[in-house]
């Protein structure tokens, strides 16, 4: 049987995205590891990092010269998103507002019976979830 390895996100700027991640969502990182990619016959350069969030790993990758950007809007079939749990959600929420650096794109929701949460953005656009579990 396959096992999950780690979800790979393209990103602009490697830095300002570790930045999010490492900072907002509370990741731990790696290293950042530099090389040349080969992919279809081109090479480009490329700069990488792994963070970890509990046995989740989360891979950003920065290519030069970088390819086009994609549409993220969350209705938009193949558009990903990532979801982090939190023990207060109120007090997430509070905190990123605080920050001023963070586009939030919707208040804390009940979601069902069983989970509040509210999204954000992460600097590329991608949709990033805060949830709390209420059971």
């Amino acid at each position: 049987m396959a096992r999950l390895s780690h979800l790979g996100l393209t990103v602009s700027n490697l830095e300002r995205s570790l930045a999010f991640y490492r900072d907002v969502a509370g990741m731990n990182e790696g290293a950042i590891v530099e090389g040349e990619n080969r992919q279809s016959g081109t090479t480009t350069r490329m700069k990488m990092i792994h963070l970890a969030a509990g046995s989740f790993l989360l891979q950003l990758i920065q290519y030069d010269p970088p390819g086009k950007s994609l549409e993220l809007r969350q209705n938009n079939i193949g558009c990903p998103h990532i979801s982090f749990y939190v023990p207060d959600v109120d007090a997430k929420y509070a905190e990123v507002r605080a920050r001023g650096d963070v586009r939030i794109t919707t208040p804390v929701n009940q979601m069902g019976s069983s989970l509040r949460g509210f999204y954000t953005e992460d600097p590329d656009g991608l949709p990033v979830e805060f949830v709390q579990s209420l059971k």
